[in-house]
This record gives structure tokens, sequence and C-alpha cells, in this order.
């Protein structure tokens, strides 16, 4: 078949004559012109990567799991339900944000010495009134039982379903990896949990 081809091709242009032949040489020099701007392309997708390095600051974003006590008989909260998904939509946003802003810039979101320092348990407190993250456990005790949460009033006292807000969960990154001064906690109560 290559040889049917090639036979039609030279054919062709002994019809087409020199200038058409001509003309064809230029489409071919404008081709391989047009083709060697494609070799830089790799070049071209790293200098992205490289606008992105400030992130590389940031550790990976903990995954998110429901804790061991974590009471929710309507699975309301189950891994993958609605809730659970906005939930990690809101907390990726959330740590995206916080990386991009400097807020996590030589501040770690999950302690040292976590038991699972790649996992951060939503642990619910109908009572509570704000989004806080926190290492959990005995205070001495074993560290296995010492893990990162992030603690709110996911299922309420009332009895609905509460997925925390992105700039809630904002304030709990910054708070946890951060804290305020003592003159913000006087003046506003910022990262004073009740």
């Amino acid at each position: 078949m290559k040889s049917h081809v090639s036979a039609m091709l030279l054919a062709a242009m002994a019809v087409a004559g020199c200038q058409q032949s001509r003309s064809n040489d230029n489409q071919t020099a404008a081709a391989a012109r047009a083709e060697k701007p494609v070799a830089p392309a790799p070049v071209a997708k790293a200098a992205p990567a490289a606008q992105a390095a400030p992130a590389a600051d940031c550790a990976l974003p903990p995954k998110l799991a429901l804790a061991a006590g974590f009471a929710d008989p309507r699975k309301a909260f189950a891994p993958g339900s609605p809730a659970f998904r906005q939930t990690e939509a809101h907390f990726d946003a959330a740590y995206r944000k916080a990386c991009a802003t400097g807020v996590l810039r030589g501040h770690a979101l999950m302690q040292a010495g976590a038991a699972q320092p790649d996992t951060l348990f939503l642990k619910n407190a109908p009572e509570a009134n704000t989004a806080s993250i926190y290492r959990d456990g005995e205070r001495g005790g074993p560290a296995a039982g010492r893990v990162m949460v992030l603690e709110y009033f996911f299922l309420p006292a009332d009895g609905a379903t509460r997925a925390p807000t992105a700039d809630e969960l904002g304030d709990a990154i910054f708070c946890a990896a951060q804290g305020a001064s003592a003159r913000e906690q006087d003046e506003s109560g910022r990262c004073l949990v009740d």
C-alpha cells in the first residue's frame, strides 16, 4: 500500500509541474517550522508549576474520615454521602486558600506525633458553635489514641445535617496552625472555643 501511495504522489507531482512542486516545498518547510515550536511545549508547561511553587510550602492536605465515636444512625455523614462530599469540598477550598495566602507557611496543620498524621477525623459536637481542629485524646495517653480532629456540629440536637462552610474551615485552619494573638482573642474572641 505504501508503494501505491508513493507512486500516486510521484504522478501527481509530475502533472502539477515545477511551480506546484515549489509550493509543496514551501508548505513542507512551513510545516517543519510550525512543528519546531512544539518542542518547547514541555518548558511552557513547566512554567505554571514554577508559579505554583509557593504552595509547595504546604504539606499535602489530610484526608477526612469519621472519628470512631461519630454517632450517625441515619448515615448522613457516611463517606460518599452528599454532606460528607460537601465537607470535603469546603475543606479542600479552605486548605488551598490557607496555602495560597501563607497561613500554613511555616506552620503545620497536623501536629507532629499524631497517630494518623495524614487523616483529619470528623468529630460531631452537637453543642459546639464553631469549627475547631485539634489533637484529640488523653494527654499523656498512648500516642495511638491521639489523632487530629475537626470538631463541628455536623449533627446538632435539632436533627439537621450541617456541613461547615469554607470560611468556617478556613478560620479553624488558621486557629489550629497559627492561633490568634492575645489581643485578637481579647477583642474579638477569635480562636477561643467555648
